[in-house]
């Protein structure tokens, strides 16, 4: 007949053999292996998993660029799309020009709660951006500088790519006309 031991008990002669034996012959020394995970042995409840905190000095990542999307903003012969990239935390600047209908269309990545921050410095005053977001396909703009000013303010509330417009009125649009301009983009 097998003598009776509770499980508990069992256990706990289990682990302190297993420490002294990770201890070696050295008593008291902490086990070299402790970064391992152990296992419970004891038969009572086990332990709730513990939570992975990310690194401190983790970065977290911009969502990737819908270029699909974007370049549907892309509808004049002429223009063409630049995704633009910078730090998470930064800011950069683009100089461009607007002729007739045709113009660069920038597309940036911002991360849900990030803020987008837009400065436009057009040579004349027939020039104006619009910022949509590009899964939103009607074309409708989420910023309309020609009646909001040259600066602008978004904050995200989801991962999202945002396209950056350049654009002119029609009418200086229909007669060739041309303008520089410089684009401060930022994001924090």
């Amino acid at each position: 007949m097998k003598p009776f031991a509770p499980a508990a008990l069992t256990g706990g002669l289990l682990s302190l053999s297993l420490a002294l034996a990770a201890c070696g012959d050295r008593p008291g020394a902490a086990p070299e292996a402790a970064s391992e995970a152990t296992v419970d042995l004891s038969g009572g409840p086990a332990a709730a998993p513990q939570a992975v905190s990310p690194t401190p000095n983790a970065v977290p990542t911009l969502p990737v660029v819908d270029e699909a999307a974007a370049r549907a903003f892309v509808r004049e012969e002429g223009s063409t799309l630049e995704v633009l990239t910078f730090e998470r935390a930064g800011s950069v600047t683009k100089e461009g020009t607007v002729k007739g209908y045709a113009a660069p269309v920038y597309a940036v990545p911002i991360a849900a709660g990030q803020t987008l921050k837009v400065a436009f410095k057009p040579s004349n005053t027939n020039l104006y951006f619009n910022i949509s977001d590009a899964a939103d396909q009607s074309g409708a703009a989420v910023f309309r500088g020609e009646v909001e000013g040259e600066t602008a303010e978004l904050k995200a509330a989801k991962d999202t790519t945002y396209v950056i417009t350049p654009f002119q009125p029609r009418a200086t649009a229909r007669r060739g006309s041309e303008g520089a301009y410089a684009l401060t983009v930022s994001r924090n």
